[in-house]
């Protein structure tokens, strides 16, 4: 709430329980107080020390001002799809990265994360309304301040609000920059009153989820036993090796391996040893240590104001025998000056330095392939020598590894003016320039490990070595937006924008690499003795385009809007480089006419939204109507005694590649109940994508090049999104709010040249997100059982294999030739695209407690697991890759009624008989029987804060102080099985972009958080 002196520049605003303080206020001085959404109301001083007030809801400003395309409206008033996040979930809380505090906000916005998990500075996904093409980037424009910019480098405490810009309508002023939603974001900026200082802080503790534990070591060999005896193949672990295993595990055998046949090379361990280690929990640390920091000064008169802020972040990583960290300044200025009646000049500078430090990955592999070992390197692996000395390669490649580092500068200055020579016709002129230069090093270099035989191995790199990386991006946008508003007869309102913008990015990067250092002290390309080489980069794209906008209203009853913007685009051809985007949009405040004064109390305001338009999109590959020549530096054959450079033929490519189209029908509905207690949003959709780049007719085989590609594909995909709110103040002291949000999407695929059917790429009807499978029949249970003929999969069947039903009735199982006339056995048993995001946020405030919570989930998904995971799967088909786990099904597999090992008879499995060959496949062809529910719920965030009464502040010149205890991620509610989180599951399969498979990857955290904020 802002408070100010009638009449005067002297304000300030009140803190987050409505305290305020003001100084040099007279007794016969009035107090003016306001707040969006509510009435503003002035109150006499009348010489008391002391002046409260409880402002009433303002009906016709009730739905606040919100940030739009190049201006602001109010959200009554708006006729587009535009959602408006609430800062404060942003604030006080532990993730240092915007995205992963804006996930599950609003309903409609994906964001998920990477194939690097909870890596410390891992970076995230976007995506509004589901998938919005097969071929180009679908995410959204993210603009912060108007200018586009790497989210990641926003501290999350210097934003004032978010608009999330969903339908054509909303976000067609931006072109073809824009076809997918616009999310943008407005910093903090100074107000009007006195100097104010704010600093805030995190202290937060993390621990990891969903790290598997091994079984004991006992029971892994056992059941690899087992699989390799299906296979008819010599058990895995000697009988002798078996006996040494259990003595360990009862103590009776001291050590870890055999002293009279020691361990004699670094990946032998995990075969022959006898130890019983937990490696995924020995080398994960139990606790890391995270903390933010963040300062302000902010304040201004009636002619200038500004705000300055700068933060600190600092997240310690989860490596129990190394480090890993990401650390990050940023600094923000925001400036505003009113030089003169008509003329007003701003500016912001806004810089982020960012570090990250992980430890390289072994031999020949990145630092990701460090979880695949952890999780399936074998309990028997010794940790030490007789000696004492460390001979795990796991420990040792996290204690002597290189590093791999990264350092981002992230510089964004902007520099405007707005002039008003007549009331109501503005306009702005802004030029911003980002830079942003990144760094890139790694020094990889041999890590001896001391074997049993006294002999050393090395884990780490064949050589010594240097690799630096330099790149920058420098990035200008200037536009030029003018506006003119106006109102005739009191009751038609006018608003007409016009403007250009251009802007330009220009990328290049130089790497070097040099191996065979003089010494590993001091790493560089100038201190290698051995080979050298040198690359570079260098691409770049501009747009142009000239927009306008047309707002009108008639007593804020009936609502238009139309805007239209002629794009021009780099990346095509210049035959067709332009395209002309309109949109439409119109509005009914019902709740306006007076027919409906009789309900009025009851149902306070009714709106009725709908609007369609149509979007390029720009953002594909560069360059992909040009024929290039790939170069490279060495041929495969030797010619002359030696490897010449050469080229290669370009691709073919299509001479007619143009925009893809995204056009967009929203229907919506906006409605507040009950005195506004009450609100919802109601939103449906249909956007269909057309020309979408796909795959050209099919060529002869013998002209030897692939296939180019033509805008000859569509899709299409239907939603909804759905807000309720509730806000009620129950007495002075306590309040409460509840807050409901869903989001659905559903894609199919219109059009695509698909010219034998194959079900394993788009076809035309396809959902997004079908799985294909056969229909499992249960488990082989009596030699010679009637069953299907399904020797295509392999020769052998018995008690204990799979069996699948015969759906098409011919009496064999096969998969025909995977097409739509001719799938065989095969049907559509689940999709994996996620349905029904959820998200539930409540508060409590009773007098100077405060209590919040925020839930967010899937309602509905399928996911069947990699082939590969053993984090499902358990045992695959070699020991090698595979693992066991507590928690996990993996041991639910057949066993023979008779079976007399530890594990025991089990014949009503969940899984077949293991196989350690080719085999194991016959039972894994993908099926019904293992598509997963995973959906799931998780509190992301609850937060308890307490604030200090203000009288007991005042001899202490300090205005406010809140401390807060918070948590993440502090529970999880999903039917997936416990070693399966429901989020990197999916971020490390590589069917979604993961590294190896399911389960391998950085842990996300579990985090408990202590905080203050302090206001001077």
């Amino acid at each position: 709430m802002t408070v100010q002196v009638k009449g005067t520049s002297n304000g300030g605003t009140t803190d987050a329980q409505g305290r305020y303080k003001l100084s040099g206020v007279q007794p016969k001085d009035s107090l003016i107080f306001s707040f969006v959404g509510f009435q503003e109301t002035t109150i006499g001083v009348n010489g008391l020390a002391e002046v409260n007030v409880k402002l009433r809801p303002d009906v016709s400003a009730l739905n606040q001002v919100v940030v739009v395309g190049y201006g602001t409206q109010k959200k009554i008033n708006l006729t587009g799809s535009v959602d408006v996040v609430p800062k404060d979930v942003l604030e006080n809380r532990t993730p240092n990265n915007v995205a992963d505090l804006l996930k599950g906000t609003s309903p409609n916005l994906n964001i998920t994360m990477n194939m690097r998990g909870g890596e410390p500075g891992a970076v995230s996904s976007w995506n509004i309304r589901g998938m919005g093409s097969i071929s180009g980037n679908a995410s959204p424009l993210i603009l912060v301040d108007g200018v586009e910019m790497d989210v990641t480098d926003i501290d999350p405490e210097s934003v004032e609000s978010i608009s999330v810009l969903k339908d054509a309508s909303a976000s067609a002023i931006y072109g073809s920059r824009a076809p997918f939603g616009v999310i943008l974001i407005t910093t903090k900026k100074g107000s009007k009153g006195g100097v104010q200082i704010q600093y805030s802080n995190n202290l937060s503790w993390a621990s990891p989820i969903k790290v598997p534990s091994y079984i004991d070591s006992y029971t892994w060999a056992t059941a690899f036993n087992e699989a390799n005896a299906n296979a008819g193949l010599t058990p895995v672990y000697s009988d002798e090796q078996m006996g040494r295993i259990k003595g360990y595990l009862d103590g009776t055998f001291p050590y870890e391996y055999d002293p009279e046949n020691p361990i004699d090379n670094i990946w032998a361990g995990r075969r022959n040893g006898n130890a019983n280690n937990d490696w995924p929990q020995i080398l994960i640390k139990n606790h890391s240590f995270s903390q933010k920091h963040n300062i302000n000064v902010s304040g201004g008169n009636d002619k200038t104001q500004y705000y300055i802020g700068g933060s600190f972040i600092d997240q310690d990583g989860m490596y129990a025998y190394g480090y890993d960290y990401y650390k990050r300044y940023n600094f923000l200025t925001n400036l505003s000056s009113q030089v003169t009646s008509w003329l007003k000049f701003n500016s912001s500078v806004k810089y982020a330095n960012g570090k990250t430090d992980f430890p390289l990955g072994e031999t020949t592999v990145g630092r990701e392939h460090q979880f695949r070992e952890m999780i399936m390197f074998a309990p028997m692996m010794p940790f030490h020598n007789i000696n004492g000395t460390i001979q795990s390669p796991l420990v040792r490649q996290m204690q002597g590894t290189g590093r791999d580092k990264t350092q981002k500068n992230d510089f964004l200055i902007t520099a405007g003016a707005e002039l008003e020579p007549v009331k109501g016709w503005k306009t702005n002129i802004s030029y911003n320039y980002n830079y942003i230069g990144n760094r890139y090093a790694t020094n990889p270099k041999p890590i001896w490990v001391e074997l049993g035989t006294g002999e050393f191995g090395n884990v780490g790199k064949p050589e010594t070595g240097y690799t630096s990386t330099f790149s920058e991006s420098t990035y200008q946008l200037a536009n030029i937006v003018s506006s003119y508003e106006f109102t005739l007869q009191n009751r038609h309102y006018f608003k007409l924008l016009l403007g250009y913008e251009q802007e330009e990015d220009y990328y290049s990067g130089l790497s070097a690499t040099g191996t065979d250092l003089i010494t590993e002290d001091i790493p560089s390309v100038s201190t290698a003795l051995g080979d050298k080489t040198v690359d570079d980069q260098i691409t770049h794209w501009a747009t142009q385009g000239i927009f306008g906008r047309l707002n009108y209203n008639y007593k804020e009853k009936y609502l238009l809007e139309m805007s239209a913007r002629y794009n021009g685009s780099s990346r095509f051809a210049k035959e067709s480089r332009w395209g002309f985007f309109p949109s439409a949009s119109v509005g009914y405040n019902l709740s306006s006419e007076e027919f409906w004064n009789s309900i009025q109390p009851y149902v306070n305001t009714f709106k009725l939204r709908a609007s369609y338009g149509s979007l390029g999109n720009q953002n594909v590959s560069n360059y992909l109507y040009l024929p290039t020549i790939p170069v490279q530096n060495e041929l495969n054959w030797i010619i002359d005694g030696e490897r010449p450079a050469y080229a290669s033929v370009p691709a073919l490519i299509s001479d007619d590649l143009t925009w893809e189209t995204i056009t967009t029908f929203n229907l919506g509905v906006d409605a507040s109940f009950l005195d506004n207690r009450l609100m919802l949003t109601f939103d449906w959709y249909n956007r269909k994508t057309t020309d979408m780049l796909g795959p050209s007719l099919t060529l002869p085989y013998p002209l030897g090049a692939a296939t180019p590609k033509s805008n000859n594909a569509e899709m299409k995909t239907i939603g909804f999104e759905i807000l309720l709110s509730w806000e009620d103040r129950i007495s002075n002291n306590l309040s409460y709010n509840l807050k409901l949000g869903v989001g659905d999407n559903k894609s199919t695929i219109l059009k695509y040249q698909n010219d034998k059917g194959l079900v394993d790429t788009w076809y035309a009807g396809k959902p997004v997100g079908e799985i294909w499978g056969f229909a499992t029949d249960g488990l082989i249970q009596q030699k010679g059982e009637s069953m299907p003929d399904q020797s295509k999969y392999y020769k052998d069947w018995g008690p204990g294999d799979m069996k699948y039903k015969d759906l098409d009735g011919n009496g064999i199982i096969n998969d025909g030739n995977r097409t739509l006339d001719n799938h065989g056995d095969l049907i559509v048993i689940g999709n994996d695209a996620p349905r029904y995001n959820l998200s539930f946020t409540a508060g409590l405030k009773w007098k100077n407690i405060d209590f919040n919570m925020f839930w967010q989930g899937v309602g509905k998904r399928n996911y069947y697991p990699d082939i590969n995971s053993t984090v499902f799967w358990g045992m695959t088909s070699g020991w090698a890759s595979s693992g066991l786990y507590k928690g996990a099904p993996s041991l639910d597999y057949w066993r023979p009624a008779d079976e007399k090992n530890i594990l025991g008879p089990n014949t009503d499995a969940y899984f077949a008989r293991p196989y350690f060959t080719a085999e194991m496949n016959k039972n894994r062809q993908v099926q019904s029987r293992y598509v997963l529910n995973a959906a799931y719920l998780r509190l992301k965030n609850l937060q308890v804060g307490y604030t200090i009464p203000a009288k007991l502040l005042d001899r202490f010149f300090i205005d406010h102080i809140r401390v807060y205890f918070s948590g993440e991620n502090l529970l999880l509610l999903s039917k997936l099985p416990k070693t399966l989180d429901p989020e990197t599951a999916f971020a490390s399969d590589p069917k979604y972009g993961g590294y190896l498979t399911s389960g391998v990857i950085y842990p996300i955290s579990r985090t408990l958080s202590f905080g203050i904020n302090l206001t001077f």
